[in-house]
């Protein structure tokens, strides 16, 4: 059929023929495309913005209307001049988009679609950072300009989001260690601050008693009434009877307390033992381990270490990249491709 006999009907039927068969027609994939790359969006930021902690994540290639583009997005926490509440930064192909933020789809999904408070992030108190770079062969800009991406494009949004959230779980994972490992040393703190006046009680009562032992070797034994002696002989259930020590026991500690084995700075010694020994239970990382390093780089490390090493960077890698001549480890889950080999 020749095109000029195609009428207006004919066209609409087609076009809507060919976008109903999607799935017959593979999406174009971001080989094409040159995007910020991860690292180098990490150390922009880190000279730029000094913050205390970031995080980078890239989404997976997508397609709109037969266009490939690429999403990356940071997430930063604090640094210098940084002000309370979500500062967005916008690049398209590279290049910063400067005006007309507002209606952007990055603003728009940082402060609309996404929940930071199931992030352990605070988005009125918190100094955070967004970081969106957006590459593809035709950029949907809106208005003349070209100012601003619009977030009428499903896909684009959705994609955005995805690289935010993932952002966004790394944080998380970070400000839940140093949550904890915070809440860690405030009770370590508080304890070791009653452990004086604790040691000095107990020692004390020792005191007293290992006394009380000696004026009834000397004198007989007293005997309490009758009454207190029945009520003493049931009372308590069967955990305390179990803890409650025996004769043997509490002459041992009498014993070492008149031989002069057991003070009131052995006694604090013990408590601060046991309060260093317990007070980290459960947790599964050393209360040294610097919790505030840069997510986006897996620089965290323990104190006393040594630092001589290299960080490493994984990418991930959508499409098959040429192997010839480079060394690759194969895996059933996954292959990896050394850049620099």
């Amino acid at each position: 059929m020749d095109p000029a006999d195609l009428d207006d009907k004919l066209v609409t039927r087609f076009v809507q023929v060919l976008r109903s068969a999607d799935d017959l027609f593979k999406s174009p994939d971001g080989g094409c495309l040159s995007p910020l790359g991860e690292y180098n969006l990490n150390l922009g930021i880190q000279k730029v913005v000094e913050p205390d902690i970031i995080a980078t994540a890239r989404d997976k290639p997508g397609a709109y209307d037969g266009h490939p583009f690429i999403v990356e997005a940071a997430v930063s926490l604090g640094g210098k001049d940084a002000k309370e509440g979500i500062t967005v930064v916008r690049f398209a192909n590279r290049i910063p988009l400067l005006f007309e933020g507002g209606a952007d789809v990055a603003t728009r999904v940082a402060n609309g679609k996404i929940k930071w408070s199931s992030y352990k992030i605070d988005h009125k108190r918190d100094k955070i950072g967004v970081f969106v770079s957006i590459v593809s062969t035709k950029v949907p800009f809106k208005g003349t300009g070209k100012e601003y991406i619009g977030d009428d494009i499903i896909e684009i949004q959705q994609s955005v989001k995805r690289a935010l959230q993932n952002c966004c779980q790394q944080l998380r994972a970070h400000l839940t260690k140093k949550n904890a490992l915070r809440d860690v040393k405030e009770r370590k703190s508080r304890l070791l601050k009653y452990i004086p006046d604790v040691s000095r009680s107990v020692f004390g009562i020792l005191e007293a008693m290992q006394k009380r032992k000696s004026e009834e070797a000397e004198s007989g034994p007293r005997y309490s009434s009758p009454r207190k002696r029945i009520a003493g002989a049931g009372a308590g259930s069967s955990r305390q009877q179990h803890l409650k020590p025996t004769e043997s026991e509490v002459f041992s500690v009498l014993e070492r307390v008149s031989n002069g084995d057991l003070t009131e700075d052995t006694i604090k010694e013990h408590l601060v033992e046991a309060v260093e020994e317990n007070v980290n239970a459960g947790l599964g990382f050393d209360e040294n381990e610097e919790v505030f390093g840069k997510v986006g780089t897996s620089k965290s490390k323990k104190v006393g270490e040594d630092d001589d090493r290299q960080a490493v960077y994984l990418v991930p890698i959508y499409d098959d990249p040429k192997t010839a001549g480079k060394v690759v480890i194969r895996h059933p889950l996954f292959d990896f491709f050394p850049l620099n080999a």
